[in-house]
């Protein structure tokens, strides 16, 4: 179609950042681009910084992915990135705009509970598709297209692959709400979530890159 394209094949192996969930999500990328800290959110950052500098430079933006990736860099810092999601959700209409700089106005669960680690060692794998699913299960997607879907829960996580884990840990934490047929919901949650993780005794050898290959871009 006469486009500049460029396809980045990443690893989804484990979710991206900390958090599993619409409002959970949202209040994690403001935090990101309020300059806020999290490693486990590192991999979010990182890729988005890096399908921003590929934006730029197929664009005309920028004479080179590199220095895409240094104004990428700048507009994050700088508050710039910010201040044009405030703008975004201006434009948008309908929104609560207040929430960029209050997000603890975004919707919130009621109850929460922790996935604990069921042994000692160290995290080998998730089963991101089954973690994807649990939330489903929560109420945060919707499982036919007259269901509802609720903003509010979802999963905070604190391990990904290649954490070391004593029994008990936290591996994550499971945000719902109540309401009819909650428990049912949280259960089948659980077993979701256990069923996802997978565990060994000795650290991984390597965790797989998060950008594996980059096709086209020319």
């Amino acid at each position: 179609m006469g486009k500049r394209v460029a396809a980045l094949i990443t690893n989804m192996d484990q979710p991206l950042g900390a958090t599993v969930g619409n409002s959970l999500e949202i209040l994690e990328c403001i935090e990101i681009m309020r300059g806020e800290k999290n490693p486990l959110s590192a991999d979010l950052t990182e890729l988005s910084l890096q399908l921003s500098a590929w934006m730029f430079y197929l664009a005309g933006k920028t004479s080179s992915v590199a220095t895409g990736l240094e104004l990428a860099n700048e507009m994050l810092t700088s508050g710039k990135a910010l201040d044009k999601f405030r703008e975004l959700c201006r434009l948008h209409g309908g929104g609560d705009i207040s929430v960029v700089d209050k997000p603890s106005r975004l919707p919130h669960a009621d109850h929460k509970q922790d996935l604990r680690s069921p042994a000692d060692g160290y995290i080998a794998g998730m089963q991101c598709e089954h973690i994807g699913t649990a939330s489903l299960v929560l109420g945060g997607g919707r499982q036919k297209k007259e269901d509802a879907v609720d903003h509010a829960v979802g999963l905070i996580l604190h391990k990904k692959v290649g954490d070391p884990v004593k029994k008990g840990d936290a591996l994550c934490t499971i945000h719902y709400n109540g309401g009819p047929g909650s428990e049912n919901k949280l259960a089948q949650a659980v077993e979701i979530l256990e069923s996802s993780y997978t565990f060994q005794p000795t650290k991984p050898v390597a965790v797989p890159p998060l950008i594996q290959q980059v096709i086209g871009g020319e």
